[in-house]
């Protein structure tokens, strides 16, 4: 579902967009881009809170938002039928255009882009500066420097805008965690009950989760099996015909965008039956890997963090694989993952979202977290599985 209004969530939608935008502009100006020349949906919505066909996917450019680094943007959507006729506009902010399939259609389509993205450039009085780019074919960009425009990378600027959040979007992600909390209870409750069929287990998350006012998306939905983790790892296809047998642990991890279009990403092991004596060992070194992990989440380098899962670690944690960021992706910056190289260490800012991984197979724990100014704030508070949890 899309919604319109998020004043239902907390969530004050012109604030949201006058922030976003604000941040976003700010790291515009520090890196000395006078415009962004935006096509990803995400980064679109980011910046201009508007959303074309939610979850389509196409190979081509179906929108487009020029982002000055002073000033509203302007966005460009496919039109159609009537809507053909020159001088198309929604409203003076939002432009109608022919969708543009690079490569599914001859070299004068993209030229025909280049030129409607060079007025539009102009019109946002745009000339010398250099224009930053997120995802354009190199055929566009080639075209819009010959058209004298300096195009770089402006994945940076679109990047620090997004690491740390605004007030509103916490509150999106604090509400998403907690409506998701309901379909683990399901899942909890069903796992107790023979057969237990994975697929099954799939669908009811799916189901409840859309009857919260969850967008439906194509991420994935994983309540697996743990048992075949040895044919069948985590990054496999989810909502198999697996059937589960006594003593299994079930990993229930859903992912879905929840209103205005932000995750929230935490993870839980359940047992279906009487776990074995391994199981609740590993389950415990997991625990507690997860409890030690949370005292060094804080602003500043991840130094002490690092220290127990990069790749140089001394005193490595068991299970613990680094963290994530979470937003209007399931992973975003920052992130920082098991065994990499000590040059990929990075600071934590507060109000960025990670998520806080334990993989310690067959359990997995995860915990979705907002940093604070002197630690980390549990969003994910969703409880531990009873018959695993030490005491």
């Amino acid at each position: 579902m899309f919604h319109v209004d998020l004043a239902p969530f907390g969530v004050d939608v012109e604030r949201l967009r006058a922030d976003r935008l604000r941040r976003l502009q700010a790291g515009m100006r520090s890196r000395g881009l006078g415009a962004m020349l935006l096509t990803d949906p995400l980064n679109i919505r980011y910046a201009t809170n508007t959303v074309l066909w939610l979850n389509l996917r196409a190979t081509g450019v179906q929108r487009f938002a020029l982002v000055p680094a002073e000033g509203e943007p302007l966005v460009y959507e496919r039109f159609f039928g009537s809507e053909r006729a020159a001088g198309y506009k929604k409203n003076d902010a939002i432009r109608g255009f022919g969708a543009f399939m690079f490569g599914m259609r001859p070299p004068v389509a993209t030229q025909d882009f280049v030129n409607l993205a060079a007025d539009g450039l102009k019109e946002l009085g745009v000339s010398g500066e250099r224009v930053g780019v997120d995802a354009l074919c190199l055929g566009a960009v080639d075209l819009l420097r010959e058209g004298g425009f300096a195009v770089v990378d402006g994945l940076p600027a679109v990047g620090e805008a997004r690491v740390v959040k605004t007030r509103d979007e916490v509150e999106l992600i604090r509400w998403t965690s907690r409506a998701k909390e309901g379909g683990y209870d399901l899942v909890r409750e069903a796992v107790r009950k023979p057969p237990v069929v994975e697929e099954r287990l799939s669908r009811m998350m799916l189901e409840y989760l859309l009857e919260q006012g969850f967008e439906a998306g194509s991420e994935f939905i994983s309540i697996f099996d743990s048992s075949q983790m040895a044919i069948r790892p985590h990054r496999e296809p989810m909502g198999m015909d697996l059937v589960m047998t006594e003593g299994d642990l079930v990993i229930c991890d859903a992912t879905v965008a929840g209103p205005g279009g932000y995750y929230s990403d935490f993870a839980r092991t359940f047992s279906h039956g009487t776990p074995s004596r391994a199981d609740k060992d590993r389950y415990a070194e997991a625990y507690g890997t997860l409890q030690e992990a949370l005292g060094y989440v804080r602003p500043g380098p991840c130094t002490e963090l690092f220290a127990r899962f990069g790749r140089d670690s001394t005193s490595r944690l068991p299970g613990l694989d680094g963290f994530h960021g979470v937003g209007m992706c399931i992973y975003e910056a920052p992130w920082l993952r098991g065994f990499d190289p000590p040059e990929y260490n990075l600071s934590l800012e507060e109000n960025m979202i990670i998520a806080l991984e334990i993989n310690h197979h067959p359990v997995k724990l995860e915990h979705l977290l907002r940093v604070t100014a002197d630690g980390a704030e549990i969003l994910s508070t969703y409880p531990m599985e009873p018959e695993l949890t030490p005491a």
